[in-house]
């Protein structure tokens, strides 16, 4: 029997009780609402979220058409977001709540294969999310992954750019590959996504300078980091080609019994400090143990 792409909002209780937990994927998109430089609208992660998360849908159908394609709302939430007017600043503790509280909700009714997809790369937001998903895979057996926080860091680390050069009419020039490594917000990449899903809502980019990640100049205010003249709609569809395929790959191991801890958890989780609720647990912890050193004291008395 042929499966189906579905949003959960437009499905009744009756239907999604019918569907087959060993067949069923959910995928939710969570991103927040974020200044991009004056030149892109605040919803640039957004969009990307819901469009990687509409694509990753139909390529995965293609290959799976016996499955059925579940899609969540998407969600305007992110944590650790640039302070630009119009930015949505949500608590790291919080989303994490959120993006636990979906799984929750889901593996409570049975189901196995859930993956959130953000288009926002901030390391707590990262962790946040992974940490909500790796807390639900664990209490209830299922599978629930951040699709995105490791493809983020390997994306923005540089390690595709060799393979979206290649797939580009004019391949990249040195120069060029040097800048795509520290286009990290409202540059070449995301405007070009723009150019690509929204253009109507991409403003004058092409008279936009370089701003290079840590600079120290007032264009910084600008709010953007990287090179957004250089975008196109062509850079936009190599790189998407690129990310899909990691990301069905991804999804098809875990559907396998495959997959991998580093497939779906960033190198950024090893980091205790930007978990959420971990300054509250330092803080207890220190107070314990500042406890346990006067009570000491007042027994050598």
């Amino acid at each position: 029997m042929l499966g189906r792409i579905y949003k959960l909002e437009e499905l009744s209780a009756p239907v999604v009780a019918g569907l087959d937990r060993q067949k069923t994927v959910f995928f939710i998109s969570i991103s927040p609402l974020e200044g991009h430089g004056p030149h892109l609208p605040l919803g640039v992660d957004y969009f990307d979220a819901n469009y990687f998360t509409e694509t990753t849908a139909q390529f995965l159908h293609s290959k799976r058409p016996d499955f059925d394609i579940v899609i969540c709302p998407g969600i305007p939430l992110g944590a650790q977001v640039y302070r630009q007017p119009g930015s949505i600043r949500t608590d790291p503790h919080a989303l994490y709540k959120v993006a636990y509280g979906l799984g929750e909700s889901l593996a409570h009714w049975g189901f196995r294969y859930i993956f959130i997809l953000s288009g926002h790369g901030s390391p707590r937001h990262i962790v946040a999310l992974e940490s909500a998903c790796l807390k639900v895979s664990r209490k209830f057996k299922i599978q629930m992954h951040n699709l995105s926080g490791a493809l983020a860091i390997r994306f923005l680390s540089g390690e595709f750019v060799e393979r979206i050069s290649n797939s580009l009419a004019k391949p990249l020039t040195p120069d060029e590959k040097e800048l795509f490594k520290g286009d990290i917000h409202g540059g070449w990449w995301e405007t070009s996504m723009m150019l690509l899903l929204r253009p109507d809502l991409v403003g004058d980019f092409k008279n936009l300078g370089t701003i290079k990640r840590g600079e120290k100049d007032p264009k910084i205010r600008r709010g953007y980091f990287g090179s957004p003249s250089l975008a196109n709609r062509e850079f936009a569809e190599a790189s998407l080609r690129v990310m899909i395929d990691e990301g069905i790959g991804i999804v098809e191991r875990v559907l396998n019994g495959k997959n991998k801890r580093s497939d779906t958890v960033s190198i950024l989780h090893k980091y205790y400090f930007l978990r959420p609720y971990s300054t509250y647990r330092i803080v207890i912890v220190a107070m314990f143990i500042a406890i346990l050193i006067l009570l000491g004291l007042l027994l050598c008395r």
